[in-house]
């Protein structure tokens, strides 16, 4: 029987959901709702924790955060996640909308998130001294740093101080500063594990802690051994958090996602079944500390609260989680092979963004000039976001608003868009074909091209009415009519119309 997955994602087009920038109106609606109503939470109880984030100063979507204290036997280390699960039910327009995407995408450009800005940003993110529900993990650690105890809870958490990599120094390094004696014990911490980790043949190049999915080379800003302090910390405590929500999944025998890794020359996949992890010299490994970012998470998340807190059913089968962990395999490979694409989905967010900023929300392709242009000539798509404002206003808009881009929309190599402005031109014949020809013979891409992108050049000698059309010099095609009985005026309008469809049909396909 085929799974609910399957389902949800037969018949999309992967690629195009994976690195879609914009997000279905239903999971809109679905986030205005929780904005308005808040999170219907279904917990017995919650206990109050407080602790800190570390983050990169340029995140926004902070969904982990930690503590530690000592204890009589060594530590205590708490890492807090942001509860998303309880904000999105399974299979609810948001769920399928991030299941569809599987995790949120880092490039030079920006983040395509996979949970749209409000609630990603916002409702679920740890913000400085807001409070926001939480599952968290107490890991008790004895004075080597040996993990001897630990179990997951469900929490209200209040984020006592927002660090980045700059702020975090200045209170590591300062002993007047309120958290000092804090951040210098989760650096012993941090410390302990890694010589631990070391003894093991754990590969300290291999970051399984990453929380973030780049997919460009990141360009290196930790330039002192201070500011590698807080990525240690962050590193080892969220590899903590990540192996004891494995060990619970395997020791209750619990359907759940696994992170794999057979061998140090392959990247490691997730799975449904347990397998040892090569890089972290582990037997069994799991992602529980990323879920705004990552769609794995979330099904870790859903089978610890509900299954192991809650004693409810679990969600998902084990061919269900098969099925999911397939498709997130799947759109990592997508999203390497599509970096490009995803730049230019970026680039166009960000060019709707400043023109609304602007100009309002009703954009036409004149707003577009320059950066189509630059598309076009370039050779690179146009973002999907701009052609969605194109085609709206091919559809709606006012002819003056893109009779100058006829020539360069020909050429954009976006079906969608030729597909609209074919209709435009020969079924709704917004143009006349004499006004059309006209506007292809002043189409320059550049704005310093020396020549134009078509030459349509027309002859009338004797009885004979021709049109030729030259595409970057050289000829397309050529029509002529012999006016015979049939007036000059008509013999000429034939003609234009057919030269127009021939030229239409050739860019745009019949």
């Amino acid at each position: 029987m085929q799974s609910k997955v399957l389902d949800y994602i037969s018949g999309e087009n992967h690629h195009n959901w994976i690195i879609r920038v914009d997000y279905s109106p239903y999971a809109l609606n679905q986030t205005r709702l929780i904005e308005r109503n808040g999170i219907n939470d279904q917990a017995v109880k919650r206990k109050y924790e407080e602790g800190v984030s570390i983050d990169g100063i340029e995140s926004l979507d902070l969904d982990d955060a930690i503590w530690v204290e000592k204890t009589f036997a060594g530590y205590a280390v708490f890492v807090h996640i942001s509860d998303v699960t309880e904000a999105v039910p399974t299979y609810t327009p948001l769920d399928i909308e991030a299941l569809k995407r599987t995790t949120s995408i880092y490039r030079k450009e920006g983040v395509i998130n996979m949970f749209p800005p409000l609630l990603s940003q916002n409702l679920l993110s740890l913000n400085e001294n807001g409070e926001k529900l939480t599952l968290s993990m107490q890991i008790d650690l004895d004075e080597n740093g040996q993990i001897y105890n630990f179990h997951v809870y469900e929490s209200i958490f209040k984020n006592k101080k927002r660090y980045d990599y700059e702020t975090f120094v200045d209170d590591f390094m300062n002993p007047e500063s309120e958290n000092h004696e804090t951040l210098q014990l989760m650096y012993e911490i941090a410390r302990k594990r890694r010589f631990l980790r070391k003894t093991e043949w754990a590969s300290m190049d291999y970051d399984e802690s990453d929380r973030q999915l780049f997919i460009w080379k990141k360009e290196e800003k930790i330039h002192s051994t201070n500011k590698n302090i807080p990525t240690t910390i962050i590193e080892e405590f969220m590899i903590l958090a990540n192996i004891t929500s494995a060990i619970l999944a395997v020791k209750h025998g619990y359907n759940s996602v696994f992170r794999l890794h057979k061998s140090c020359d392959e990247r490691a996949f997730y799975h449904n079944a347990v397998w040892n992890h090569a890089g972290l010299a582990l037997q069994n490994y799991t992602h529980f500390t990323s879920p705004i970012r990552r769609y794995s998470d979330i099904i870790v998340h859903r089978v610890l609260k509900l299954v192991h807190i809650r004693w409810e059913e679990s969600p998902y089968s084990k061919e269900e989680i098969g099925d999911i962990t397939k498709y997130i395999n799947f759109s990592r490979t997508v999203i390497d092979i599509l970096g490009n694409e995803t730049d230019n989905e970026l680039r166009g967010k960000k060019l709707i963004f400043k023109l609304k900023q602007n100009k309002g929300d009703c954009l036409n392709i004149s707003d577009f000039t320059q950066s189509i242009r630059n598309t076009v000539g370039s050779g690179k798509k146009i973002p999907r976001v701009v052609v969605e404002e194109i085609v709206y206003d091919l559809e709606n808009g006012e002819i003056g608003n893109w009779g100058w881009a006829i020539g360069v929309l020909l050429i954009s190599g976006n079906e969608e868009i030729k597909k609209h402005l074919k209709k435009a031109l020969l079924d709704d014949k917004k143009f006349t074909a004499k006004a059309v020809l006209a506007l292809l013979n002043v189409t320059k891409i550049g704005l310093h091209d020396e020549s134009y992108l078509f030459e349509i050049i027309e002859e009338e000698i004797g009885n004979e009415f021709s049109i030729t059309v030259n595409f970057r010099g050289k000829e397309l095609f050529k029509n002529f009519i012999n006016y015979g009985k049939i007036e000059a005026k008509d013999a000429i309008g034939i003609t234009r119309n057919k030269i127009l469809e021939r030229i239409v049909v050739h860019f745009c396909g019949k």
